[in-house]
């Protein structure tokens, strides 16, 4: 089977229309994920049975319930209770809870990785909870999820390919229409997968970048703490 390259100059316009649908859909929902992801994550290390109980509750509904059929329920059951909104709409939302189940968990993680003693030191000197949060814990926990978080967010990039399901007309859908009109899959398909490289890519990369940055500055941090401390110790001595 030979290879008629004429389709990818004529459709690659039309693909980059739904390419650009997909990162709007991406960004969108790692904006409205992130934050509530972190809520969930303080929600479940809370000391109060309601606020726990409530983000341990949707955590577990969401991370064990297949993407497609939590996609299903928000676009065909929503509308049964006078809530109605463009597909596009939908598909963010649900893939910014489906996603935050699984920040909360990487949040949660990295802050249970942070030794306890940053807590206990952080009360001592008369910090909140809050407040030891704020400035103590999560800045630490920071280079300790941008791994995970980063695998997370590749995923979710690729989970929203099942948003074509509802007729959004992302990456998947305008590569669905374009096979529909030429009956030329492999072509199609090869222009779809290399669009989900790139971007996946390039996100790995700056994550890549961001990590580095992130371990650098903790490791100035580190030293200059040692640097303060030894100073201390030759006062004492």
């Amino acid at each position: 089977m030979s290879i008629d390259f004429s389709i990818f100059i004529e459709y690659l316009p039309f693909l980059l229309v739904g390419f650009w649908l997909t990162i709007k859909i991406v960004a969108g929902a790692l904006l409205l994920g992130l934050p509530f992801g972190l809520v969930l994550a303080l929600g479940r290390k809370s000391n109060f049975f309601i606020p726990r109980f409530a983000a341990t509750s949707f955590i577990e509904i969401f991370r064990n319930t297949p993407f497609i059929i939590q996609v299903f329920l928000f676009y065909y059951v929503l509308p049964f209770y006078g809530i109605r909104f463009p597909a596009e709409y939908v598909g963010t939302v649900a893939l910014a809870a489906f996603g935050s189940a699984y920040f909360a968990e990487v949040i949660r993680g990295g802050i249970d990785a942070v030794p306890k003693g940053q807590l206990e030191s952080a009360k001592a000197i008369g910090m909140s909870d809050w407040q030891a949060m704020q400035n103590i814990i999560l800045p630490q926990t920071l280079p300790i999820i941008l791994p995970p978080l980063t695998n997370q967010t590749l995923s979710l990039l690729k989970e929203s390919a099942i948003l074509s399901t509802i007729t959004v007309q992302e990456l998947t859908m305008s590569g669905i229409r374009v096979q529909g009109e030429t009956f030329r899959p492999f072509e199609v398909f090869i222009m779809v997968a290399i669009l989900y490289w790139a971007l996946n890519e390039t996100i790995a990369t700056f994550m890549r970048w961001l990590e580095k940055r992130a371990n650098r500055e903790r490791g100035s941090n580190l030293h200059a703490t040692r640097l303060k401390k030894g100073k201390k110790l030759e006062t004492l001595t």
